[in-house]
């Protein structure tokens, strides 16, 4: 698959994906110049995931999964902060590739959220999405299965696209639902300031009931 020649241009061709199919392809294409990418749009998700991450979940807690975690960007700087019980999960391979290579995650599944998941109820201490829930990616189904791999009282910490729809009412519909309880929010903020500042996210910590 041929890919745009500048990161603003291949940002904007994962957002025009068509389907699950389509998005894994972009990925596994866009997986070798990804980590450039971002880095050169001073992506700020990370940073505030992994100070909320701080707060509510301590590295000997149990294993976090990283949901949607491409090229682990968001693993390594949890790996620095003393992170090592790691489960890396996304839907493309290619970008799984990358993340294995950086030797951060004990384990590396390739597997779509909407979708249910491939681990047991009550599997992880806490879990991450970074990225994931947004246009054309993660749908807002996704926080079931969350949920359910998450133990009770575990943080799920994830930041969503402020334009995309249908995610705000499924939150409040799953805490009304007494599923999770809010914790924590930041934004809505500019994620990618260098290169597109009129893209914004939000970021969320919740706790599973």
């Amino acid at each position: 698959m041929t890919q745009p020649e500048t990161p603003k241009e291949r940002l904007h061709w994962i957002y025009a994906s068509q389907g699950n199919r389509d998005l894994e392809e972009r990925y596994d294409s866009w997986a070798g110049k990804y980590d450039e990418d971002v880095a050169g749009y001073g992506y700020k998700i990370p940073g505030i995931v992994a100070g909320f991450v701080g707060r509510y979940l301590k590295p000997a807690d149990g294993p976090l999964l990283d949901a949607g975690a491409g090229t682990g960007v968001m693993g390594e700087v949890l790996a620095l902060l003393g992170y090592r019980e790691l489960v890396a999960m996304d839907l493309s391979t290619g970008m799984l590739e990358v993340a294995r290579s950086k030797g951060i995650y004990r384990e590396l599944r390739q597997m779509v959220m909407g979708e249910q998941l491939d681990f047991p109820d009550n599997a992880f201490a806490g879990a991450t999405a970074v990225g994931v829930l947004s246009v054309a990616h993660a749908p807002p189904e996704s926080f079931a299965e969350l949920i359910r791999c998450t133990r009770p009282g575990g943080p799920i910490i994830f930041s969503v696209r402020a334009d995309a729809q249908g995610f705000k009412e499924v939150q409040d519909g799953l805490e009304r639902d007494k599923k999770w309880s809010l914790i924590e929010t930041a934004g809505p903020f500019v994620s990618l300031p260098l290169g597109e500042p009129d893209i914004k996210h939000l970021v969320f910590a919740y706790r599973v009931v």
